[in-house]
């Protein structure tokens, strides 16, 4: 689940970003939920902790947001480019000056869900009791019959969602459905041989020929990534 917030008092934005959130919802299938505001007053008042993402227009708002909220995303939208360096003070992920565009609304959203993602913990329910699961903990979710089973580094966890649903959560770039009834984790990745994927607790997860292209290329990202961030 991802909560994007909107607070800003004219309507037509309050309506554009709402267009957009919705349009991203059906685009990818993930469970996106909408917290509108028409005031910073009425946004401070009910304060919601669970959010991922705002986008805002009050430095005033924000200020009082960044000091009890640390990992939120605020995104400071204005219409005045004087504005921008007094955003910088509350620590903004972003500034963008109106109108909004669709290109832009992604990015940000995406940012916001690699953020979430970083120390992100499911609940799963079975017959056994209640476990948290760390997503980067899982190595891999494999189809079961008419359930799935997940493969964490210290449990073999039964849940009863399907694939498709493991899929839609597990939104992180290093996960990969590398066939029909395998997610793996790629952080796990040792090496490909043909059409199996050796992990590096060494089990092996087969890789469907017209999915392999797709694997190879998400490996590609995550190690770029890293290495960048190695050289800076």
């Amino acid at each position: 689940m991802v909560i994007i917030g909107i607070c800003d008092g004219d309507q037509a934005v309050r309506s554009l970003i709402g267009d957009y959130i919705r349009r991203y919802r059906d685009e990818t299938g993930l469970p996106v939920q909408i917290l509108s505001y028409d005031s910073g007053e009425k946004l401070l008042r009910h304060y919601p902790f669970e959010m991922d993402l705002i986008f805002l227009n009050r430095v005033d708002v924000a200020k009082k947001i960044r000091e009890a909220d640390e990992n939120v995303n605020i995104v400071f939208l204005t219409s005045v480019l004087s504005h921008v360096l007094e955003a910088y003070e509350v620590r903004p992920n972003n500034y963008i000056i109106k109108p909004l565009k669709y290109h832009r609304f992604l990015k940000e959203v995406e940012v916001a869900r690699a953020r979430q993602g970083q120390n992100r913990f499911l609940i799963e329910t079975n017959t056994d009791g209640v476990f948290k699961v760390y997503t980067k903990a899982i190595r891999y979710v494999e189809t079961e019959g008419r359930n799935t089973r997940i493969y964490t580094q210290g449990e073999k966890i039964l849940s009863y969602k399907p694939m498709k649903a493991h899929e839609q959560t597990l939104f992180e770039p290093y996960f990969a459905r590398c066939h029909k009834g395998f997610i793996v984790n790629l952080l796990f990745f040792r090496k490909l041989e043909q059409n199996d994927m050796v992990l590096i607790t060494g089990e092996k997860i087969p890789v469907s020929r017209y999915r392999k292209k797709e694997v190879l290329q998400k490996l590609e990202n995550i190690y770029r990534e890293a290495n960048d961030h190695e050289k800076n």
